[in-house]
This record gives structure tokens, sequence and C-alpha cells, in this order.
């Protein structure tokens, strides 16, 4: 498969390609080099940072860490001070 690179220096994955990892627009790629010159790519799996604001709240209303704070000690059975 060939893929041109741009002025700006972006490449267009090969659909094939794109479809055979199930890549997003958004997801990263992870290249790597040997000494021989040979590069290998892998799609990079979401850390646990990807996830940062995909829940709201039902109400849509955001909570302050001292709302939050209290929800745990809530949860777990002691009151905070």
């Amino acid at each position: 498969m060939l893929a041109t690179m741009t002025s700006k220096g972006q490449f267009t994955l090969p659909v094939e390609l794109r479809r055979q990892f199930d890549l997003k627009p958004g997801d990263r790629l992870d290249f790597q080099t040997t000494s021989d010159g040979t590069v290998s790519v892998h799609p990079v799996k979401a850390g646990i940072l990807a996830l940062a604001g995909i829940a709201r709240p039902a109400d849509g209303r955001r909570r302050s860490l001292k709302e939050m704070e209290e929800a745990i000690a809530k949860g777990r059975g002691t009151k905070r001070a």
C-alpha cells in the first residue's frame, strides 16, 4: 500500500488499514524505527485519560470537589467534617 505525503507533512492512511485497525478520527498511532531503517506502526490503545468527560450527571450540573467528597464519604458510610 502506498501513501503520499502532503506539503504539510501529513499522510492519509489507506482505508484498508483504517478498517483493519478500526481507526477513527482522533485515534493515535505509534511509529517505531529500527537501526536498519524499518518503520513499524501500531495503534495506541486509549488510556484512562481518554475517558475524561464522557460521564455527565443526569441533571447536567457539574459538582464541586466538596460535593464529590461528601458523596464518596456517604457511599462508604462515613461522615466528612
